[in-house]
């Protein structure tokens, strides 16, 4: 498993302090794809689910509210300022803690900083704001091409969303490189590039899913070729009833973009 933060479950409360975050009773499903590989087709057939409200891209937005809590959470001045290490600090060192919550301190206000609630405060305006549920909703999410990115920030990302994103999962979406390389959204791309973007995808996609096992789906495109009875096991996955004469319906819809 992946070291995932320890989330306080005080659910009455968190849903009165975090309403946006915490309004879908199912959880969210986050479809990280590679660009091509059939996430719009994927997005169209989540919402043919009743009460899935998934949301298109939105630039990588998150990744960056996701940078700043790990950029508190990791900061040794932080951590130094945050009890009981402050006060470990202090008994060895004096002057810190006379310094500590004064505006002597360089770090001033850093011990009032409750991250976890920075955290879920970001994230209930990006629910609000940005994927604006509407409705009687009961799973929320989106999907995005761009999570892979930063290679080295790809597990600390995913990571920090399953912490404060309640009840979340992960669909990983690729395509076999050869028809990915025919889109016109990479013709302007040296192939040798392409694969290498293609390859880091199927590496970390295929490591975090293997450490996390229970909230993770590695779909393919091809998997639509085969007709909807090849989804079933993804409707499983997402634990919701599955109907082969619904799915080709949606299968059968042809995307303009």
């Amino acid at each position: 498993m992946s070291n995932v933060l320890p989330f306080r479950e005080d659910s009455f409360q968190l849903n009165k302090q975090y309403p946006a975050l915490y309004f879908p009773k199912d959880g969210f499903v986050f479809v990280v794809a590679f660009g091509r590989s059939g996430s719009t087709l994927t997005q169209h057939l989540l919402n043919s689910l009743p009460g899935y409200f998934i949301r298109g891209e939105n630039c990588n937005a998150l990744v960056h509210l996701c940078r700043s809590i790990t950029a508190i959470r990791g900061e040794g001045n932080f951590q130094q300022r945050q009890e009981p290490e402050r006060s470990r600090i202090a008994t060895e060192r004096p002057y810190f803690g006379k310094m500590v919550g004064t505006s002597l301190d360089p770090w001033y206000g850093m011990e009032d900083v409750d991250v976890d609630d920075y955290a879920m405060g970001l994230f209930d305006t990006f629910v609000s704001r940005v994927l604006c549920p509407k409705g009687t909703a009961r799973v929320l999410g989106f999907k995005e091409i761009r999570y892979h990115n930063d290679p080295r920030y790809f597990p600390k990302f995913l990571d920090t969303i399953r912490t404060y994103f309640p009840k979340s999962r992960f669909i990983f979406q690729n395509r076999s490189f050869e028809n990915v390389a025919k889109s016109s959204f990479w013709k302007n791309m040296e192939q040798a590039e392409v694969k290498r973007k293609w390859q880091n995808f199927e590496n970390l996609t295929k490591a975090y899913a293997d450490s996390n096992k229970d909230v993770c789906y590695r779909l393919r495109y091809e998997d639509y070729l085969e007709g909807a009875q090849k989804l079933e096991p993804l409707f499983n996955f997402l634990k919701e009833p599955f109907n082969a004469e619904e799915v080709t319906k949606v299968l059968e819809t042809k995307l303009k973009h």
